[in-house]
């Protein structure tokens, strides 16, 4: 049997008489809420924000008989419901259960000093499924009566760089009770079992979580395990029907990363800006030709002064070789240092390094010292008449990570453009510093022309592993 919560919504712009403008991204839901075929009276009407339901996170935990605090100076909201408690800061896309750290795609939003939460999110998380019917504009969430279980944390195929595991569970519709106090059985009560890598039909070898506190295991060797959780009574057996889950993931050992070049709170002179990294307990790896997820391998994501949350803003470093930023202007900087997978997601527990430091410009002496070597050759210059009869145009595709073609013979004055068709930042730049394009952005091109004979390195500055040879007859 369920109970089901139907949210029915229609958007709209809100009113002006809330006095919540466009500047909060969420428009209000005019029609009602029920509870089990009950009118939900709510002086907060829901919300539409980043195209999810929001909900006033006061009246919603108090209609499906949860409790809620807001501390407004710690700046966290928190729902009890059973044993189960969910932290949320507004404006924050992370929220804890249990102990354990989820994301969400939906920040908790304040809206005239009221939490609003997104409904699907949290209806999910307190064991609900959840349905939408565009015809009628209508979100059911269903809440099985019978007990479940959910793992948090770590999910199923997970790599996680710690010798510590913290498994956390949220179970619904069993209440959680101390066997050693409460020792009858009884109905919808008792408590949950956690194996890892032991015999999970052995009760004696089970970790007995008696309340919604992560079960924590120390000194977990690295390599793949197996992780078996069940709801049982007060005398240690299954329920009836069983409610068990099963799942892998695995260890490694802790990496570190140790970053050179830049020091907290330094001043550096010039507008380059070279980072070599160390590292230990971590492979590089390509990512195009090592895409699948391993522990213990992945590449380096460095950013300089852009979003540290963008994958595709950073630099992707899969060789120890140094990386250089050119063309810095002076001012304050932030550099970011994350170790990520082959899927450019950062690997669990976070490794980052965050450094703040300046840049100036180079002393006149520098200047001068500098200016004095013999300027490098544009890739532009001018075709000498006698070759412009042989010119010809070529193209080469930035894609994937790659020059396509990576190799190209050319004749001498003939011009090649260069079109990125990747999402992020790519550049065209010789490897012997005679040309270099400059950011190139999606869809934009660059132009350059071949005078002279010879054989032209080139490769991507933010991706220095991305090579290529262009040869001049």
């Amino acid at each position: 049997m369920k109970k089901i919560v139907s949210v029915l919504f229609a958007s709209a712009l809100l009113t002006a008489a809330l006095g919540i403008g466009s500047a909060f991204g969420a428009t209000s839901s005019q029609n009602s809420v029920t509870l089990d075929g009950k009118l939900l009276r709510m002086e907060s009407k829901p919300l539409v924000s980043n195209n999810r339901v929001m909900v006033s996170a006061s009246e919603f935990a108090r209609a499906i008989g949860a409790t809620v605090l807001y501390d407004q100076a710690a700046n966290s909201v928190t729902i009890q419901k059973e044993a189960n408690t969910y932290r949320f800061t507004p404006g924050s896309k992370t929220a804890t259960i249990n102990g354990s750290s989820v994301s969400m795609d939906t920040p908790v939003t304040l809206i005239q000093g009221v939490p609003f939460v997104p409904i699907r999110f949290l209806a999910e998380n307190l064991g609900m499924s959840v349905d939408y019917n565009k015809v009628g504009n209508v979100i059911s969430l269903h809440s099985e009566v019978s007990p479940s279980l959910r793992i948090l944390s770590p999910a199923n195929g997970d790599i996680l760089y710690t010798d510590q595991v913290k498994v956390s569970v949220a179970a619904f519709q069993h209440h959680l009770a101390d066997f050693r106090e409460h020792g009858e059985v009884k109905e919808g009560e008792g408590h949950i079992h956690v194996w890892l890598d032991t015999d999970p039909t052995n009760p004696k070898l089970a970790y007995k979580m008696i309340n919604g506190e992560p079960a924590v295991f120390d000194k977990v060797a690295p390599g793949k395990h197996m992780l078996t959780v069940q709801l049982v009574g007060n005398d240690h057996k299954p329920i009836a029907p069983a409610v068990k889950q099963e799942m892998t993931f695995a260890t490694a050992a802790t990496p570190t990363v140790a970053v050179s070049g830049v020091k907290e709170g330094a001043v550096l002179s010039g507008d380059k800006v070279t980072v070599s990294t160390a590292l230990t307990n971590f492979k590089l790896s390509d990512f195009r030709t090592h895409s699948e997820v391993v522990p213990g391998e992945g590449h380096v994501h460095l950013w300089l002064d852009t979003d540290a949350s963008n994958p595709k803003l950073a630099y992707k470093q899969v060789t120890n070789s140094p990386v250089s930023f050119d063309n810095v202007k002076p001012g304050n900087h932030t550099l970011t240092v994350q170790l990520v997978g082959a899927d450019h997601m950062p690997i669990s527990p976070v490794v980052k390094k965050v450094i703040h430091f300046q840049t100036a410009a180079k002393s006149g002496h520098e200047a001068a010292s500098s200016h004095s070597a013999a300027p490098a050759p544009s890739a532009h210059a001018g075709v000498p008449a006698a070759s412009a009869h042989a010119a010809k145009s070529y193209n080469v595709d930035i894609q994937s990570f790659s020059f396509t073609p990576g190799t190209l013979t050319i004749e001498s004055g003939s011009t090649v453009t260069f079109k990125n068709l990747d999402d992020v930042v790519h550049t065209v730049t010789a490897k012997d510093g005679s040309f270099d394009s400059g950011p190139i952005n999606k869809g934009d091109t660059y132009t350059a022309t071949f005078s002279k004979p010879g054989v032209y390195a080139i490769y991507c500055k933010p991706h220095t592993f991305m090579t290529g040879t262009i040869t001049v007859k």
